[in-house]
Parts: structure tokens; C-alpha cells; sequence
């Protein structure tokens, strides 16, 4: 057995022992639902079985998840956000989207900030998503900025190892479809400029909900964010046979939480939405 393939098999091994629960992109969910990917490998949906496998870089089955309707993702961490839903016939093929890692909040008290841009199926019950994270989470983190590809759906939550960034250095947050085959698709989500961020996964519904979002939890006040603004820029949209859609974004805004999106640049070629804090 390869090193890589050991000690992630060890890091199953440990995590479903842990009780209780841990956040993630989508909100709070049990440990022994929580899965990172080994180096190079990918996620193979088989919706006639209802589950998911986790499949090494060698073709390897090294686990397989049944789906759980408690693990369904939940948007109650979800503070302000942009989104556009696909009702043409072409799906998207492509959703680019860049950004700065922000400078850290002046103050910690163990809360998780998330900035992605991400895509769901029309159902809602899964993401997908390059992320930018400070704080922890179930993928590890800390007093400091990371970022790493997730999928979470009715599976589970499953994400690649984080990869810790600075403030200053430049996000281009990439989900790509790879394949087309009836009514099964497969995507990679990467950092495309971070080694080691990208999340394969083959089968799954259609990706139709795209969204640029900032997502929360454990905030305890103002200062537990980052200062001033971060901006989604370069913001690219096209659906399968290289068609560029017509797009509008529509904001949402939780106004108790003081965060506001602007879009000031609309449709799906160099888009731009700043986020206020």
C-alpha cells in the first residue's frame, strides 16, 4: 500500500472515532461525515446505489459513503451573496472567479470566515466550491488564512488538504465541467495558481445555481472580519459549445449582519461584485 494511501485510510480511522460536530462550508455536521481527499484522488457518484466513493489516484476504492438526508448542505451560515441560475439547455462549463486574500481580522474568537464562488444542482441539497477560509474547520485551519475544494451533499462533506495562503496573494477560484454523459456530469473545483487544491468528482446531478459568497460562523463581533471590502472580480461564465449566457446577478443581503455585496459590473464576462464588511 502506498505511504499516502495509509495515512489518509488512518485519518478515516480517527476522525469517525470523534464524536460530536464540526463546521464546513454549508454549516455544522458530524465528524464521521467528514472525509479529506487523498493526494490526486476523486469522488465517483453512483446514484443507483445512492452512494459515493472516494477513489485513489491507482483506481483504488478506499471508501464508499451512503447518502444521509441529515447531511443535506444548510445556507444558515450564509451571510451575503450573488447568484445567477442556469435555465438554458447548455449547462455551465466553466465558472471563474478572482480575489485577494484579505488582511486578517483584528480580533479572534474562533470564528470561520468563508469567500467562495461555488455551484449547485437545482435541488440544492449539494455544493461545490473553491474556498478561502480563516478560522477552523473540519479540513484543520487556524488563526490564519487557507484555502482548499469542497463538495458537500448528501454523502457527505469531502475536501482537499488546506493550503495556507497570505494577505496579498491572488485567488483564481476555477469549477470546470469535465464530462457529459445523460443526466450524470463531472467537475473539477481547483485553485488554479494553489497546487494541490483540485476536487474531481464524476456523476453527479447538473450544476445549474452559481454563486459568489461570504459565509460565516461563531462571530462574535464586528472586528471578527476582515476590514473593508474584498472584491470578486474577473467573474466568468460560459455553458457547454463555448456560449457565453446572459446573466444578471441577483443579491442577497443579511442586513443584521452589517455585510452588503454590490454588483457593479453585471453579466457573465468580467463581472465584478465587491462584498462590504
Amino acid at each position: 500500500m502506498h505511504t499516502s494511501v495509509a495515512v489518509f485510510l488512518l485519518g478515516l480511522i480517527a476522525r469517525s472515532a470523534l464524536a460530536g460536530t464540526t463546521v464546513a462550508p454549508g454549516g455544522w455536521r458530524g465528524w464521521n461525515n467528514m472525509h479529506q481527499m487523498p493526494a490526486n484522488g476523486s469522488l465517483l457518484h453512483d446514484p443507483e446505489a445512492h452512494e459515493t466513493h472516494i477513489i485513489a489516484s491507482n483506481g483504488t476504492t478506499l471508501f464508499s459513503a451512503p447518502a444521509n438526508s441529515s447531511e443535506v448542505p444548510q445556507q444558515s451560515g450564509w451571510i451575503t451573496y450573488a447568484s445567477w441560475l442556469n435555465t438554458n439547455s447548455a449547462p455551465i462549463s466553466s465558472f471563474k472567479m478572482t480575489w485577494t486574500v484579505p488582511l486578517a481580522p483584528k480580533t479572534f474568537n474562533g470564528q470561520t470566515v468563508f469567500l467562495f464562488n461555488s455551484i449547485e444542482p437545482s435541488s440544492g441539497n449539494a455544493i461545490l466550491q473553491p474556498v478561502l477560509q480563516y478560522g477552523p474547520s473540519a479540513a484543520g485551519g487556524g488563526q490564519y488564512w487557507s484555502v482548499a475544494s469542497w463538495y458537500v451533499g448528501p454523502s457527505g462533506t469531502y475536501f482537499t488538504t488546506l493550503v495556507r495562503v497570505k494577505p496579498g496573494d491572488v485567488l483564481h477560484g476555477v469549477i470546470t465541467l469535465t464530462k457529459h454523459l445523460g443526466n450524470k456530469y463531472s467537475y473539477v473545483s481547483q485553485f488554479t495558481n494553489v497546487p494541490g487544491t483540485a476536487l474531481s468528482i464524476v456523476g453527479i446531478p447538473q450544476l445549474t445555481w452559481a454563486t459568489e459568497t461570504t459565509e460565516s460562523y461563531s462571530v462574535t463581533e464586528e472586528s471578527d472580519y476582515p476590514a473593508g471590502t474584498t472584491v470578486f472580480s474577473g467573474i466568468n461564465l460560459k455553458l457547454s459549445g463555448g456560449k457565453v449566457p446572459n446573466v444578471r446577478w441577483s443579491v442577497a443581503n443579511d442586513v443584521q449582519d452589517g455585510l452588503t455585496a454590490t454588483v457593479n459590473t453585471d453579466g457573465a464576462r468580467s463581472a465584478k461584485i465587491t462584498v462590504k464588511y
